[in-house]
């Protein structure tokens, strides 16, 4: 008799936080589906992702639990009722860069049949650590170490306790550094190891990407979750890093290129104008755009003209009364009004899984928006993991057939308060 379809979760985290266990991601809405759940823990920060450069501390020890973990579910799910021939990945921010990278990944393919991504992927600007060498051996000398030598680095780091480590590992990055979201430790491109997790750089990689079906999409407003301070100040601040922002999206020192499109961006967003509290809301629109939005819409579209399985493009916008991640994170701060402008980053979280830390409503009350965005949004998510398509059969909540996206039609589904299909613009903003 064959078992029932296989979810695994990675959780996010920048790579650096969290966890997989019920405290934060409470499985009782998708327990409702005939699914079977696993959430997954992999060693984060410099303990899952140091990379020296040498086969002692090659990188990407995270990325291998997950892979280890992986094989142990196609080897033993049957066992708890779960089809081994029917597993779906999927993980939200770092989780959903994850759940790519191991679709990239030589190491771990034949161990799931299909994705789901949500506001994160392998090519946005902070998915791949840049100079990761170099912040290994930067986070040596804080804890008390120059030596060059990466095994007697390791030694050294292996006389530290895991309490100093990641106390040390979140000074390796400078003001500016910080400002940009860039993270100290995670994935990196290793072409040294016998087998590398991440042999090639990602614009090879993603050429052959196991050719698995795909969800993929972002929220409407993702930045807000990571804005800290609008005052004039830090604003100020923030219109002076635009270059900076830029240099880092495009992953180039090319002074000619990051000055035109820090004019773009300056003209097309903003009109030119200063930061200015009046424009937060186009603040946060251009830093979704590059940190999340452009990535995966890029993706997607490249993706789309290639004869590949099916690609379901999504924008997740509805903006509800349970508390999501966002509003746990600003309710006491002036931020809290900004929630109200859409969707933040991993905000559908709250209507996948019940969040303990949110205290949200267990399960929203009957005949109210919430409810109904809980029940499409398990509803497709695990209909996608039963059989490749999100939209099989259409009932009293899901009332839309999602449409891939295709090399004739740039499909994409939004999610607020109806379900609507758009086409999206081939055009590139920046």
């Amino acid at each position: 008799m064959k078992g029932n379809p296989v979810m695994v979760w990675i959780h996010g985290g920048a790579y650096l936080e969290g966890n997989g266990n019920d405290a934060h991601y409470r499985p009782d809405y998708l327990m409702t589906k005939d699914v079977i759940l696993v959430s997954i823990n992999y060693r984060l920060g410099a303990l899952g992702f140091l990379n020296l450069g040498h086969k002692v501390a090659n990188g990407n020890q995270g990325l291998k639990d997950q892979i280890a973990a992986l094989k142990w579910i196609k080897e033993n799910i049957e066992a708890f009722g779960g089809d081994s021939n029917n597993i779906t990945v999927f993980g939200a921010s770092a989780g959903g860069s994850s759940a790519h990278f191991l679709m990239l990944s030589p190491l771990s393919k034949g161990l799931f049949q299909k994705a789901i991504l949500q506001s994160g992927m392998s090519t946005c600007d902070w998915a791949i650590i840049k100079h990761s060498v170099a912040k290994a051996f930067k986070l040596a000398s804080i804890l008390g170490t120059n030596s060059k030598d990466p095994e007697e680095v390791v030694r050294f780091l292996q006389g530290k306790s895991a309490a100093e480590i990641v106390k040390a590992q979140y000074t390796v990055l400078t003001p500016e550094e910080v400002r940009i979201i860039f993270m100290p430790f995670g994935p990196s491109i290793n072409d040294k190891a016998e087998k590398s997790v991440l042999p090639h750089p990602v614009s090879e990689l993603i050429n052959d990407d196991n050719n698995i079906p795909i969800m993929i999409g972002n929220s409407s407003y993702e930045y807000i979750f990571f804005l800290k301070d609008i005052s004039q100040p830090t604003l100020n601040i923030m219109y002076a890093d635009i270059p900076r922002y830029m240099e880092n999206f495009i992953n180039s020192q090319d002074s000619e290129k990051i000055t035109q499109l820090t004019d773009r961006v300056k003209q097309h967003y903003f009109h030119n104008n200063p930061f200015t509290e009046e424009n937060i809301p186009s603040i946060i629109q251009w830093l979704s755009d590059i940190h999340f939005k452009l990535p995966v819409k890029d993706f997607v579209n490249k993706r789309r003209k290639k004869d590949q399985a099916s690609t379901y493009f999504y924008e997740f916008s509805y903006v509800g009364s349970q508390k999501t991640p966002t509003k746990l994170m600003h309710e006491n701060d002036t931020i809290n009004n900004l929630t109200s402008i859409g969707a933040s980053h991993i905000d559908e979280l709250a209507y996948l899984f019940y969040l303990p830390n949110c205290k949200t409503d267990d399960p929203p009350a009957r005949d109210t928006k919430d409810r109904k965005i809980l029940e499409i949004l398990t509803k497709m998510w695990t209909n996608f993991a039963k059989t490749g398509n999100p939209t099989p059969v259409l009932d009293q909540y899901v009332t839309t057939t999602w449409l891939p996206a295709t090399k004739d039609t740039f499909n994409c589904l939004n999610i607020g308060d109806t379900l609507q299909h758009v086409t999206v613009s081939e055009d590139n903003i920046l």
